[in-house]
């Protein structure tokens, strides 16, 4: 993610949140969703196939924030085969952000799918499921989207919002005919059919009478990788979009409202040579077949890098060819490698709790000026990471309560306090960038490929990265970290 909030404090929350993970540990989501744009509504079922661990209890218990779950069943797999659990009781704690599920009988440790209805509500805050307005031809529009970093996935849907909890998801979106569906993997399959809106009420004519049924498409994706929930991501509405192919085939596509995809050329050519790049930096290819990038008209941070469909705002990822000034087209190409270098730093390989989510970043920002500046040697892009990064990092250390670049998280509400970008982007970034210089780019890059390799598709901390980059460099960087 690309910050453009200056936190400049630290709220400590006082509380430590329990870790869901440590009950339940999903494997696979099937998750379908009916949206209803012009209710602000959206309706879901989703299947979580899972194992239970730890003691046995009288429930199983889930992240959700601001949804109403309507039924749940839990189903027992083992060796005598598939055994249903009735559910008794399910009770929201809005306090936790959780809904508890309890059982008729004992869950013990074992296979389980558990399978739940909902509902909830698309909010005008940029997290979660929201919309994004825009006009076209005179006429007001309006986008759909997802935020779902750092803990907004729950708004969406029941699940293990928690980093750790890396599952496949099998993603279904039932929409209004018309609009553009997007998602982390390629459709699966699409057809339209005739349905009821998620209201009711927008079922009633003025009479009260039913309405005829509306057309409605249903769009199902292909499974994504194993990946965190936060992750996760949609986009549906009326877009346009370019299209160019990597030199190995990955299909990478710029959208944008209809009257901006003429802007997206920059970003698609950024693109396009930034996964090259990283593709032979790492050497590892990027791991999915497409890449979409989105411009959405209401974003409230600069990107994120959710797996295979990072969203941005507009101004990060559009340039006029005639009138944009070399400055935004550096901030653009800048913001795009930042994302793109988390498809493999952040999402291949993972932090396994939030008080890493600082490594994310500072390597990120230290990437992002790497591959520009071999994508773009003219504009000498390192004078400016430290006259820029550096510098701001400078500045903000000089004060006596400034926080450390590793701040202990105990709850993620805390997290939206932690996005100081002179601490956690550029002074991690440029301490990063010192410890590239201080062992050598060799060392650097056999380090980070070694990494990637040994942890990829699972969650990590930052001394499983010094372990690598100790045994590339035969420093102790676990001490040079610490100093």
């Amino acid at each position: 993610m690309t910050s453009q909030a200056a936190v400049v404090t630290l709220n400590v929350m006082g509380k430590k949140v329990t870790r869901l993970f440590e009950q339940f540990q999903p494997a696979q989501y099937g998750l379908a969703l009916d949206i209803d744009p012009e209710a602000m509504k959206f309706r879901g079922t989703v299947m979580v196939r899972g194992k239970k661990v730890g003691r046995p209890s009288e429930r199983i218990t889930f992240h959700q924030k601001g949804l109403k779950v309507t039924k749940a069943t839990l189903t027992k797999h083992d060796k005598k085969g598939d055994q249903t659990l009735g559910v008794a009781r399910i009770n929201n704690q809005d306090s936790f952000d959780e809904v508890r599920l309890h059982a008729e009988g004992m869950v013990y440790p074992g296979e389980y799918t558990v399978t739940m209805d909902f509902e909830g509500t698309i909010t005008r805050p940029m997290n979660g499921i929201y919309p994004c307005f825009f006009k076209h031809d005179g006429q007001d529009k309006k986008l759909i989207a997802t935020q779902f970093e750092s803990h907004h996935a729950r708004e969406a849907f029941p699940c293990i919002d928690e980093p750790e909890a890396k599952a496949t998801f099998d993603l279904t979106l039932i929409t209004p005919e018309g609009g553009t569906v997007l998602a982390n993997t390629p459709v699966r399959e699409q057809k339209q059919y005739a349905s009821e809106l998620v209201s009711s009420s927008a079922n009633k004519t003025t009479d009260g009478t039913s309405s005829p049924a509306h057309q409605r498409t249903i769009t199902s994706f292909e499974t994504t990788p194993k990946m965190s929930t936060y992750l996760l991501a949609f986009v549906y509405g009326e877009l346009g979009y370019k299209e160019a192919k990597t030199k190995d085939g990955v299909v990478i596509r710029t959208y944008a409202t209809p009257d901006n995809v003429a802007l997206t050329d920059h970003g698609l050519q950024v693109a396009v040579r930034s996964l090259e790049f990283f593709s032979e930096y790492f050497n590892l290819p990027y791991p999915l077949e497409k890449l979409d990038m989105v411009a959405l008209p209401d974003f409230s941070s600069g990107a994120m890098e959710n797996w295979g469909l990072v969203t941005y705002r507009e101004t990060a990822m559009l340039a006029d060819p005639k009138h944009t000034s070399i400055e935004s087209k550096q901030m653009v190409a800048l913001v795009i490698a930042h994302e793109l270098s988390h498809q493999w730093f952040g999402n291949l390989v993972t932090m396994k709790w939030w008080d890493d989510l600082w490594l994310n970043e500072s390597f990120a920002n230290m990437m992002e000026y790497r591959a520009v500046d071999a994508l773009y040697p003219e504009w000498q892009v390192w004078e400016q990471f430290v006259s820029h990064e550096t510098a701001s990092a400078k500045r903000r250390d000089s004060l006596a309560d400034v926080q450390s670049i590793h701040t202990d998280v105990n709850h993620p509400d805390e997290i939206s306090t932690l996005f100081d970008p002179s601490i956690v982007y550029a002074k991690g970034g440029s301490v990063l960038y010192m410890l590239l210089n201080y062992i050598g780019e060799d060392a650097f890059r056999e380090g980070l490929q070694t990494y990637f390799k040994k942890h990829a598709y699972s969650n990590t901390e930052a001394s499983d990265l010094w372990e690598a980059l100790s045994a590339s460099s035969q420093q102790d960087i676990n001490s040079f970290m610490q100093k």
